[in-house]
């Protein structure tokens, strides 16, 4: 009985520090996120989207192709 009850606590407790734990980690993750997102956004906004819009990818063209063959050569 009394051995039940210590084991039921002891879990309790388990469970309460890694909720907590997590709480405390979300909330440093948060406001990490938060503050490189004012960065990026203070700089230079202009930037930032020209940036965001060069990842893209594109289709290429066959003049293209080419010219990226004929400057690395064909792979054999």
């Amino acid at each position: 009985m009394i051995i039940e009850i210590i084991v039921i606590v002891g879990l309790l407790l388990v469970i309460g520090y890694q909720g907590y734990l997590i709480f405390s980690l979300t909330e440093k993750w948060d406001a990490k996120e938060k503050d490189l997102l004012n960065r990026i956004l203070a700089r230079n906004y202009e930037t930032y989207v020209q940036a965001e819009v060069l990842q893209k990818p594109t289709p290429l063209t066959d003049e293209e192709i080419y010219e990226q063959q004929r400057e690395r050569g064909i792979p054999i």
